[in-house]
C-alpha cells in the first residue's frame, strides 16, 4: 500500500503535465468559460427582457441560479476534458517507444495504473477546485447549504474518477492515442445521451398508462437507465430533472463505483499480460 501511495510514476506525470503550455492554459480557459455562464445566468435570473423574474427578486433565488450553473456547467466541461487526460496516458508511452522500459521497470501492473490514474485525476481535481470560489459566491447569495455544495463536489469527482479508469482502460487497449481518445469519447457519448434517450422513451410510455401518477415521478425501474447517466446524480440531489422524491442518486453512485473498479481491473489486466508477452 506505501508503494502505491509513494508511486514515483505520480511525481513523474505531474512533473510532466505542469511543464506544457497548456498546464496554465486550460485553467485559464475554463475559469473563462464559468465566469462567463455565471455571468449570463445572472443577468438572465434578474433582467426581465431575458426572462427573469419580473416580481421581487430574492437573493437565494440568485444564489441557486449561480450554484446550479456552475455545478452542471463545470460538469460538461470537465467531461470533455477527463478522456483527454486519461486516455492518452498509456499510449502515449507506446508511441514514444516507452512502455517496453514501464513494462520491464520495479513497478508492477497495479502501480503503473495507479501513477497513471492519480496523475490524469489530479488534474482534473485541479480544475474543479479551482472553481471553487464561483460556487462560494452561490453560498454568499443564500439558497444553497454548505452541505449542498459538498455532495455536489463529492459527486461530480466520483464521476470523473470512473471516466479516467474508462479513459485508462481504452488507453490500455489501443496502441494510438487518436484510437483510445475516441473511444473514450465514444463511452462518455453513449452514458451522457444514449441513456437519457433511452430514459425517455421509458417515461414516455410508462405516463401515458399511468397519468394519475405523473406528479409523483417515474419509479425506480424507468429511471434506471439513467443512473450510468453522469448528470443523473446532481440532478437526483438537487431535483432538477422533474423526478421528484423518487430519486435514486445512492444507486448511480455505486454503480459509477463498479464501473471503475471494473474498468480498472481490466486495465491493469491488459498491462499484466503486455508486461508477460515482453
Amino acid at each position: 500500500m506505501s508503494r502505491l501511495i509513494t508511486n514515483p510514476m505520480i511525481l513523474k506525470e505531474l512533473r510532466q503535465r505542469l511543464r506544457e503550455s497548456r498546464a496554465w492554459l486550460l485553467p485559464t480557459l475554463y475559469l473563462l468559460v464559468l465566469a462567463g455562464t455565471v455571468s449570463f445566468a445572472y443577468y438572465a435570473a434578474t433582467d426581465p427582457d431575458m426572462g427573469g423574474s419580473r416580481g421581487e427578486l430574492q437573493g437565494a433565488e440568485i444564489g441557486e441560479v449561480i450554484f446550479l450553473t456552475v455545478v452542471f456547467t463545470q460538469l460538461v466541461v470537465l467531461l470533455l476534458m477527463a478522456p483527454v487526460f486519461s486516455a492518452g496516458s498509456l499510449t502515449i508511452e507506446k508511441e514514444q517507444r516507452t512502455f517496453a522500459g514501464l513494462l520491464t521497470s520495479l513497478l508492477t501492473a497495479p502501480q503503473i495504473w495507479w501513477g497513471k490514474f492519480v496523475a490524469a485525476l489530479l488534474y482534473l481535481l485541479l480544475l474543479l477546485f479551482s472553481a471553487l470560489p464561483l460556487l462560494t459566491l452561490a453560498l454568499a447569495f443564500g439558497g444553497v447549504e454548505p452541505r449542498e455544495l459538498l455532495e455536489a463536489v463529492a459527486s461530480t469527482v466520483l464521476v470523473l474518477a470512473s471516466i479516467s479508469t474508462v479513459g485508462l482502460w481504452c488507453s490500455s487497449m489501443f496502441r494510438r492515442s487518436v484510437h483510445s481518445t475516441a473511444a473514450a469519447y465514444g463511452f462518455v457519448l453513449v452514458l451522457s445521451i444514449l441513456t437519457a434517450v433511452v430514459y425517455a422513451f421509458l417515461d414516455a410510455h410508462w405516463e401515458s398508462n399511468n397519468i394519475a401518477m405523473r406528479g409523483e415521478g417515474p419509479p425506480a425501474h424507468i429511471q434506471a437507465p439513467l443512473f450510468l447517466n453522469p448528470f443523473y446524480p446532481l440532478l437526483a440531489l438537487f431535483g432538477s430533472g422533474g423526478f421528484g422524491q423518487s430519486s435514486y442518486p445512492a444507486s448511480s453512485w455505486l454503480l459509477f463505483t463498479a464501473l471503475g473498479c471494473l474498468a480498472a481491473a481490466f486495465a491493469m489486466r491488459r498491462i499484466q499480460r503486455s508486461g508477460d508477452q515482453l
